[in-house]
């Protein structure tokens, strides 16, 4: 069901009506912080909410801000995001052409201004909503803006947790895995959804590669580009009161249950932990050699030194599972890891968050003092091989751009030395490449995390190999994004700071029309 003003056709979102082809069993309003375009993110105080016959709702405990947030603040999301809002505005004004999503300020301009740009000829969309928009009478035009705050934009943040608070009456429909769990017949009991316990959400339902017959149990593998859909760039995330968990979620697998020991703020940053699993668990060391050939150890060299490249919480994030020891995944083992960063007040805050007395911080103020600093190192412990030192064994950039990229390859021991890359580093840079072929080194790359890196991740946390919290920022409320300004919250650079949507303001109801499923 939908409420017509001229040319928009508003949905209608109460308990009663229909969306994505199924009842609307519980409706509410929410507070949001909802992305309009390049810089432009506004608090929306009655956001609708809702939750289908086959969906599950989640109340936001904590939501971490997180580097792709950033970039998306300050220069947009073409791709994704904003493409597929531009798919939800032709709905709206019932067109089928595809809009330019370059752009999309245009678009905005247009809708909150009534004013249509005199040079714009080539896009399809964009006339028809310009011809939705003069169709308008005064009252209805004068309504806009309030009706695309409540019904457009795209609500980010995925690092979180929430705890449930709906369950649809037919979410045990959905019986056929999809994404992570495809060519499963999913049962009940696999899920065993619970009003009240809290979950972390893999926001990425991405295509996977079966795993081989021959490995029993063994999940595929993840393909990137081309997601099956996207929580927080396709669909609503959690930068808001509570989030939507739609079918295609639940069915891929990706609402993972949080145990009871570990707390809100280390559950919200499951999801980066995992990230780093990633990388690791990709890049191997050789340390023997018996009857089958290299004995290969993932994550980094056990006994060896890792150099991190960054100051944010991911570069310490890294460090940490440099140096943990935890048996069951067996990533970590360095016995120092040098973190070097950009100034003397970023290697204060490093000292002060890891306090291990096996990291140690230094500066280098740019890529030339970097390339330098191999020559003027000496670590704090002797090598266990009985190596002098020529080099790390494992560099990861947390920070940098390609020319760090090619620097890091100056840095890595003559045999054997790994380059993790796991910030977004972009643009070409200039590598020897015979570092490869005679040192026997390799560089690795990652791009975002997977449902079985985050179930990893869980259970490092539940063993209390690895304390999070210390890299968690500050707590924002909407109180305080409407007291000084939604930028505060994507310009704060200290740590990794987080949305505390529930803090503060009114717990609205949810209106139901039928009984929340509790088993």
């Amino acid at each position: 069901m939908t409420s017509a003003t001229c040319g928009f056709d508003w949905p209608d979102r109460r308990s009663g009506c229909d969306a994505d082809g199924s009842p609307i069993e519980v409706s509410g309003r929410m507070h949001a912080l909802v992305y309009f375009g390049k810089g432009d993110y506004r608090v929306v105080a009655d956001r609708p909410i809702f939750g289908t016959a086959h969906d599950l709702i989640g109340r936001v405990n904590v939501v971490h801000r997180c580097g792709t947030d950033v970039k998306i603040y300050q220069s947009g999301r073409r791709d994704q995001a904003e493409e597929s809002l531009l798919e939800e505005l032709a709905a709206l004004v019932g067109s089928a052409a595809h809009g330019d999503s370059g752009r999309f300020l245009d678009y905005v301009r247009l809708l909150e201004t009534g004013t249509p740009r005199a040079d714009v000829h080539d896009d399809g969309l964009y006339a028809e909503v310009a011809k939705a928009v003069a169709d308008l009478d005064d009252v209805a035009r004068r309504d806009l803006r309030r009706q695309l705050e409540l019904h457009w934009g795209r609500i980010f943040g995925h690092e979180t947790v929430v705890q449930l608070v709906f369950v649809g009456s037919r979410v045990h429909e959905l019986t056929t895995g999809i994404g992570y769990l495809a060519g499963e017949q999913l049962t009940w009991e696999q899920f065993d959804f619970r009003i009240g316990r809290r979950y972390c959400l893999q926001s990425r339902i991405a295509h996977y590669q079966p795993a081989p017959p021959r490995l029993r149990g063994a999940r595929g593998v993840q393909l990137l580009g081309g997601n099956i859909t996207d929580l927080a760039m396709n669909q609503a995330g959690a930068f808001a009161q509570y989030v939507r968990i739609r079918p295609e979620v639940i069915r891929s697998g990706s609402v993972l249950p949080v145990p009871e020991g570990i707390d809100d703020t280390s559950a919200a940053l499951v999801e980066p932990l995992a990230c780093l699993l990633d990388c690791l668990q990709k890049s191997t060391h050789e340390l023997g050699q018996d009857a089958r050939g290299s004995v290969l150890k993932k994550g980094v060299m056990p006994g060896g030194v890792t150099l991190v490249i960054g100051s944010g919480s991911m570069a310490m994030m890294a460090a940490k599972l440099a140096l943990v020891e935890d048996p069951v995944l067996d990533v970590g083992g360095a016995r120092q890891v040098v973190v070097v960063v950009r100034s003397a007040a970023k290697r204060n805050l490093v000292d002060r968050v890891l306090a291990d007395p096996r990291a140690t911080c230094l500066v280098a103020e740019d890529d030339a003092a970097l390339a330098r600093l191999a020559a003027g190192f000496t670590p704090a412990e002797a090598d266990p091989y009985g190596r002098p030192f020529k080099g790390f064994d494992d560099v990861i950039l947390a920070a940098g751009s390609g020319d760090t990229l090619a620097t890091a390859h100056a840095l890595i021991a003559p045999t054997g030395g790994r380059v993790l890359a796991f910030a977004g580093t972009r643009g070409p840079c200039r590598i020897e490449s015979g570092v490869w072929h005679y040192g026997n080194a390799a560089v690795m790359g990652t791009s975002g995390c997977n449902t079985k890196m985050m179930e990893l991740a869980i259970g490092l946390l539940a063993r209390g190999r690895v304390d999070v919290r210390p890299l968690s920022g500050r707590g924002y409320t909407f109180a305080d994004l409407d007291r000084e300004g939604t930028a505060a919250f994507f310009e704060d650079q200290l740590l990794r700071p987080k949305l505390l949507p529930n803090e503060g303001v009114p717990d609205l109801p949810l209106d139901s029309t039928s009984p929340r499923r509790t088993t």
